[in-house]
């Protein structure tokens, strides 16, 4: 069977080239939907206003409510959005961006930063502003004794002159001046241009000058030697003199920025000053705690750093309970994702279900409560993304915060402490910050904010540290204490207690190990060590099999092989 005669492709090719409407691109109406659409020529003639920038203010009689007149004041952030402000009454976003932002808008002005543009005042009259172009000119800059008054143009060119400061302009006519006749020597320089006194008796007065500036010249010739050792006896006689406080130059005191607070001031009247409390525990708060509580109701700054144990948390609910009766939002950030986890279910239980939210990378869980827990890389995308949420948030609080020193994680704490904005009082918690007042005086400095560092002296719970050698209820009492509650070291418990390892080793070396159950013996160890957090350490590699169920028995006592 023959295959039919198939077509030469130059022939299709001459005649698509020839005839272009032939190709099937060009037939739309087997590719494309058409819809009659009906002209309006009127809507042509509408077109968007443009946003006034002044408004119109009416003015009252406080007293009896009369009208007394109307103001034209201007309107200040017109046109303002996020795509072309960083100001903080710029226009709101759309609702799906207002958490997470949108990568092209501009962020908030940050707190501490002057701003780079020069604002008018709210609410100042128009009439106010308009600028006498007669009168108010400036002749001297700023910095300047002397400035330059320039006149009417003449026939001749335009004439200058200079003004000294504080002096008030003449009226004198223009002098014109001819570049020509000074070259050839036929004009004369004019009194602003010589510097020279010209009068009646400018011949002799010259004459006189002269003469004395000879005379001087001649006296000083004689009696060079002599002054100039003059000079130097005195300059030594300066250098020998030891300067005061009162010679010497005035230097600018440094202002500081971290404010210790003093533990030892006393709170006796803390009811009285804080009659309705944002939040109340079932317990009395420590002196730390009230001195923390007193400083965030008159928003400040705060940087918590206490021990370990000490209720640091109990202010960052006080602050999360604060924003709650301002109708405003607080913003808890934490270094990982896993305390994250852990606040959101702690505040939850505290704050209820509806006060509290948490986003993540991976999960966004109630973002409109007024209290939201999340990573401090999240918080800095915000800022960056410029984030309606940031207007209403009244405290950052940066659980943990001693993770600023991390060599490569660090960075995130530094970009958000500088960009976040003015309105933002910021809460710093911490254990393990060795340099407090100097980090506290940098985060100051940078946000030109007073940072109250507030610290506790000790450890409020005692922590020991103890060996257990023990393996049965036999040996159940050999828990030797190394560490005590000074924490200084016991060098005879530790001898001890590598006794005491060695002596029931070499006694039970037949045995095959212990007939009874470990966990027995720790759960005595802890009820009978409530009132301290213990860290045991086993001398033996059978005890690592026992961590996760000691873990379970008391959360005061950690066992570490």
């Amino acid at each position: 069977m023959e295959l039919p005669p198939l077509p030469s492709p130059a022939t299709d090719l001459e005649r698509f080239l020839l005839s272009p409407e032939n190709l099937p691109i060009h037939d739309f109406r087997a590719s494309q939907r058409l819809w009659p659409r009906e002209p309006h020529v009127e809507s042509l003639y509408h077109a968007p206003l443009c946003p006034a920038h002044t408004d119109i203010t009416v003015e009252r009689d406080p007293t009896s409510g009369e009208l007394l007149g109307y103001h034209e004041v201007e309107v200040s952030g017109v046109g303002m959005t996020a795509k072309n402000s960083t100001s903080l009454h710029r226009a709101p976003g759309p609702p799906s961006l207002s958490v997470k932002g949108d990568s092209t808008n501009y962020p908030f002005w940050p707190g501490g930063l002057q701003e780079a543009s020069i604002v008018r005042e709210v609410g100042k009259e128009i009439s106010d502003l308009e600028v006498n172009f007669d009168s108010d000119l400036l002749t001297v800059p700023p910095g300047f004794s002397d400035g330059m008054e320039f006149t009417a143009v003449s026939a001749r060119g335009v004439s200058s002159r200079t003004v000294p400061d504080n002096s008030e302009p003449h009226d004198a006519p223009p002098q014109t001046v001819s570049i020509s006749e000074i070259l050839t020597g036929r004009g004369v320089l004019p009194e602003w241009a010589s510097g020279e006194e010209q009068g009646e008796g400018s011949g002799d007065g010259e004459k006189g000058s002269n003469e004395e500036v000879d005379n001087e010249v001649q006296d000083i010739g004689d009696g060079t030697s002599e002054a100039l050792d003059g000079i130097l006896t005195a300059s030594k006689a300066q250098e020998a003199t030891p300067t005061t406080g009162k010679e010497a130059l005035p230097t600018q005191e440094k202002e500081e920025w971290a404010v210790k607070v003093d533990l030892n001031e006393s709170v006796d009247e803390f009811h009285q000053r804080i009659p309705n409390m944002a939040m109340r525990w079932p317990f009395e708060l420590d002196v730390f705690q009230k001195q923390a509580v007193l400083h965030l109701e008159n928003h400040n700054c705060v940087f918590v750093a206490a021990h370990t144990s000490a209720g640091k948390t109990v202010v960052a609910e006080y602050a999360i309970a604060l924003s709650m009766n301002h109708m405003t939002r607080t913003i808890y950030t934490s270094p990982i994702k896993a305390l994250s986890n852990q606040k959101f279910r702690d505040f939850r239980v505290t704050f209820g279900d509806t006060g509290v939210g948490l986003l993540t990378g991976d999960v966004q869980i109630r973002p409109e409560s007024p209290c939201l827990i999340m990573t401090t890389e999240i918080l800095r995308s915000m800022l960056y993304n410029g984030s309606d949420v940031i207007r209403d948030v009244e405290w950052v609080i940066f659980d943990e915060v001693h993770y600023i020193n991390d060599s490569e994680r660090g960075v995130v704490w530094e970009e958000v402490l500088i960009m976040l904005p003015e309105h933002v009082g910021i809460i710093m918690l911490s254990a393990t910050v060795p340099n407090a007042m100097e980090f506290a005086d940098w985060v100051g400095r940078t946000k030109q904010k007073k940072m109250y560092v507030i610290s506790t002296l000790k450890r409020p719970v005692p922590l020991k540290h103890f060996l257990y050698t023990g393996n049965s209820k036999q040996t159940s009492d050999q828990l030797f204490e190394i560490v005590g509650e000074d924490s200084k070291f016991n060098s005879r418990a530790y001898q001890a207690a590598l006794q005491a390892k060695k002596e029931r080793t070499s006694k039970a070396a037949a045995s095959f190990g212990p007939k009874s159950r470990y966990q027995t013996n720790l759960k005595e160890v802890c009820k009978h060590n409530i009132d301290y957090t213990l860290c045991i350490y086993t001398l033996g590699e059978s005890f690592l099999k026992m961590q996760q169920q000691t873990f379970s028995i008391s959360e005061k006592c950690l066992v570490v092989a």
